[in-house]
């Protein structure tokens, strides 16, 4: 079998992880010039379910790589008001010494790239696919093409291979623009910031719609690009932001950061200093979505996986364990004697739920309706 994956993103690396290991030639093309060209967050969540998924995926080597490059885990969800005040505490076992909990986006990514050398191919922007009676032919932008027996769109919540194989699909955006970025964690950082910032995710709001949220990332073997840093997110509508997307998107990171630091100037002077110890050109935003069903399909040729067929806001922090899911399914699918109906079928009925969960979750903590 040959399976062309679109999408060098968690989602479509574990699952070219998990076919290589069972023997599939595999070919993942990625529309991105480099794995370091866009930035698309920074600390991901990873539950047991994604850890499982992952342990279901990997080979050895490359389960150890992504261990290493892990975070230290955290044990505590908290919620805060914007003087800190404590609104809630969730405490959990602290995870065992190889347990993957929290992962840096970019050094995950990395890791999940360990042997694939020969597999991605970067710069490849999906076109067009005909499926044929022997496969599927796919054309490129660039005037390439490629032929597979599946292939499979995990090329997010823009997915070009969703906008043909289901067109249909309305992917709504709920009027929540994030600011990402991230505070070096220096000893003044460390020794200013609330114990329970330094333990795990902690969201705090004003109450009136402006969030922010912080959460740590201590590596067990730091990039070599950066170090130790706490995660920063504010999150609100244009009018809470005081600023359209037009000129949201056209900032620099520097003026983005000043929006977060205007955003909290009343906020509790821990806060204000953790935002003033930012790394300026780190920020940048995004645009929250979802979908509100998730969509069945028809080809038994061409299939989707993560955000590409259920995309969901980050408010149950569960899209990346979702897409792992969903890759561990989809390598059993295309390497056992099920097939992609089948596969689908579990989709729709492990994601629908998590889909509903987290845009109820997002109209209550970002105060708006959908």
């Amino acid at each position: 079998m040959k399976v062309a994956i679109m999408g060098a993103g968690i989602g479509g690396l574990a699952l070219a992880q998990g076919l290589l290991k069972t023997g599939v030639d595999v070919t993942v093309f990625e529309r991105d010039p480099s794995p370091q060209y866009r930035k698309q967050g920074y600390r991901i969540h990873i539950s047991p379910v994604g850890e499982e998924a992952l342990a279901a995926m990997l080979p050895d080597a490359v389960r150890r790589r992504v261990i290493a490059t892990a975070t230290q885990p955290g044990d505590l969800v908290a919620g805060f008001d914007a003087q800190l005040n404590q609104q809630f505490e969730q405490v959990y076992p602290v995870a065992g010494p190889d347990a993957v909990t929290s992962v840096d986006r970019y050094a995950f990514r990395r890791a999940l790239m360990t042997g694939l050398d020969d597999v991605l191919q970067f710069g490849k922007q999906f076109a067009s696919y005909v499926e044929t009676p022997d496969g599927v032919e796919i054309a490129f932008a660039d005037g390439t093409s490629a032929v597979a027996d599946v292939l499979v769109g995990a090329d997010g919540v823009g997915s070009r291979v969703r906008g043909q194989l289901v067109p249909e699909l309305d992917v709504l955006d709920i009027g929540v623009r994030c600011i990402y970025g991230k505070v070096p964690l220096t000893p003044a950082v460390r020794e200013t910031a609330p114990e329970a910032f330094l333990r795990g995710f902690c969201f705090a709001s004003d109450g009136a719609g402006l969030g922010a949220a912080f959460a740590p990332v201590v590596f067990r073997e730091p990039p070599a690009e950066y170090g130790d840093y706490l995660m920063a997110v504010l999150t609100g509508t244009n009018a809470v932001l005081g600023a359209s997307d037009e000129e949201l998107f056209a900032m620099s990171p520097a003026e983005l950061w000043a929006v977060v630091e205007r955003s909290v100037a009343d906020w509790h002077p821990t806060v204000r200093e953790l935002v003033d110890a930012g790394e300026p050109g780190a920020a940048f935003p995004i645009t929250l979505r979802t979908c509100i069903t998730v969509p069945s399909w028809s080809s038994l040729r061409v299939t989707l996986l993560g955000d590409a067929v259920h995309p969901m806001t980050p408010a149950a922090g569960a899209g990346a364990n979702t897409a792992l899911w969903d890759a561990a399914r989809l390598t059993r699918a295309l390497t056992s004697d099920q097939d992609l109906v089948t596969y689908q079928q579990e989709v729709i009925a492990n994601s629908q739920p998590i889909v509903t969960e987290s845009l109820h979750n997002a109209e209550r903590m970002f105060k708006v309706s959908v």
